[in-house]
């Protein structure tokens, strides 16, 4: 650094972040594995693990851009190359279960999203195109736990992202 840069010059750019909560209810979910509605497999561990297929999603979750869970928005999420999403669980309005909840990250990712921080409930990504071309939309599996009335859960589903140039 010489000494005629200023602090401007030298600060970081931040990447721009998209926020999308995700609105789960985790009774509805509990109760449809439970059922045999929704299939599942067993991991081994004691826990129930299901894969929401696309057209049972909305019965599971739906996507926000505000923490109230009234600003609905619809994927594919659209990002452009080197800017950060990040996701934060949360149970719906009118999910009233004592349902506990954890972030597991993203166990399939066919597009560059890589991992900037990750909390109990929440994690951002970075997308980086590094083979220069973008894609279209691409399996992102996320996968959380939950744990209802003393049964252990884990599901699993695409929220369809596409990185734009």
């Amino acid at each position: 650094m010489t000494i005629t840069q200023t602090e401007s010059e030298t600060a970081e750019v931040k990447p721009a972040t998209t926020t999308i909560y995700v609105n789960m209810e985790f009774s509805r979910l509990a109760n449809d594995i439970n059922s045999g509605t929704l299939a599942h497999q067993f991991n081994g561990k004691g826990r129930k693990v299901a894969l929401l297929p696309e057209e049972q999603e909305s019965n599971y979750l739906y996507y926000s851009a505000d923490k109230a869970g009234e600003e609905h928005i619809e994927p594919p999420f659209e990002i452009n190359n080197g800017e950060n999403i990040k996701f934060k669980l949360q149970a719906t309005h009118n999910d009233t279960s004592n349902a506990t909840y954890k972030w597991k990250g993203i166990i399939q990712n066919r597009n560059d999203l890589h991992l900037v921080s990750e909390g109990k409930r929440k994690a951002t990504y970075n997308a980086d195109i590094s083979d220069g071309a973008a894609s279209e939309e691409d399996d992102v599996i996320i996968n959380i736990n939950f744990k209802l009335d003393g049964d252990k859960f884990s599901a699993a589903w695409d929220p369809a992202i596409k990185i734009k140039t």
